[in-house]
């Protein structure tokens, strides 16, 4: 799954993969300053978490779609939970 970021310091988006495509250093990769100050361990393993969760997240929704075609899932309802559950308010301007 293709997970948007943007950092907290230049506003500037990335891909979350970006983060790990490397080696998570803890820095933003577009002004490279620090994203998780003193964290970059956890953070890191917290990243991969989220994006291993996305994965599964998208293989279990195209396998019930598949298993159970008249069962449809409110991706809206969905998207706005996931938002609170990351701090984020759902807008419409920002789609990273």
């Amino acid at each position: 799954m293709d997970i948007g970021a943007w950092c907290g310091h230049c506003g500037e988006s990335f891909r979350l993969e970006e983060l790990t495509a490397a080696g998570y250093t803890g820095r933003c990769p577009r002004c490279g300053r620090d994203l998780s100050p003193g964290y970059a361990p956890v953070a890191s393993a917290a990243v991969h978490e989220v994006a291993a969760a996305a994965t599964a997240l998208e293989v279990a929704a195209r396998r019930l779609h598949d298993v159970a075609p008249r069962l449809h899932l409110d991706g809206r309802k969905l998207c706005a939970d996931l938002a609170d559950a990351i701090g984020e308010p759902v807008t419409e301007g920002r789609s990273s």
